[in-house]
């Protein structure tokens, strides 16, 4: 076999595309199957005020973006306890007191309902990027901010920080407000 025939039989992967295949085959195995992600989903029950139903799990957990996409992952086909691992790591502002963590719930909510599914898609785009910009003006609109460290006066991405956002009880006072907010905000945009 000639080194020219042997390029043209082979498949040749880019590093991101490794990467790629890499990430849906360890969630795909992490998750047991998408079939059982479905079947998982279809089990969960949709609450019917997901605004108070946002605040309540986020009480329960202490976790702003983790409430939000349990509470509308099911209806999308994401089971809750997919839903709390995916979003486990944006509370606090992802840990640097950046995007407040029902906010990030919230955008993955709305490219989870419009985002574009293949490459081209310019119009999911559009609607996606166009509901999260109203998202966000709604947002600012009822608190000014759309950060962590904004919203709770005091730099979420230190521990300083976060014990003195604990220590003045903004974590069961002022953060159950915006998951309630954002909640609120995305059964306007969704629709």
């Amino acid at each position: 076999m000639s080194t020219e025939n042997s390029k043209e039989n082979c498949i040749c992967i880019n590093r991101r595309n490794v990467l790629k295949l890499s990430v849906a085959a360890g969630v795909t195995l992490a998750a047991g199957g998408i079939s059982k992600i479905a079947e998982a989903a279809t089990k969960d029950k949709s609450p019917a005020n997901k605004p108070e139903h946002a605040k309540q799990q986020f009480l329960k957990s202490m976790n702003c973006s983790q409430a939000i996409l349990e509470t509308y992952g099911p209806d999308l086909g994401l089971p809750v306890s997919q839903a709390r691992r995916v979003a486990a790591a944006f509370a606090g502002g992802m840990g640097m007191g950046t995007e407040c963590g029902a906010i990030t719930g919230a955008y993955m909510v709305i490219g989870m309902k419009h985002g574009k599914t293949t490459e081209s898609d310019s119009r999911a785009d559009n609607e996606t990027f166009k509901r999260l910009a109203e998202f966000n003006k709604q947002f600012k609109a009822r608190h000014k901010y759309l950060t962590c460290s904004e919203l709770l006066e005091t730099d979420m991405g230190t521990p300083e920080g976060v014990k003195s956002a604990d220590g003045k009880g903004y974590f069961t006072s002022r953060c159950p407000g915006y998951v309630k907010t954002a909640a609120e905000i995305l059964e306007k945009v969704l629709a």
